[in-house]
């Protein structure tokens, strides 16, 4: 069986830089074995969710996320 390429999208519901959940996914994508991407997302430009804005068109760093997963 082939070896396949994993790719993990990984986030912290923290914004705060010292989070210890993002402490925890940079050493996740570190620790990765081979054939295992971990690409860490910033949600800190997310914004919350509003029906009015989604209406409008994503964001772009909505659009960002939704392109990533």
């Amino acid at each position: 069986m082939a070896e396949r390429d994993i790719r993990i999208l990984g986030f912290a519901g923290s914004l705060r830089q010292a989070s210890l959940n993002r402490a925890l996914l940079r050493a996740a994508a570190g620790l990765a074995p081979s054939g295992m991407a971990v690409e860490i997302f910033d949600l800190a430009e997310v914004p919350l969710y509003n029906g009015d804005v989604e209406a409008a068109g994503d964001p772009p760093a909505v659009a960002a996320l939704k392109a990533r997963i």
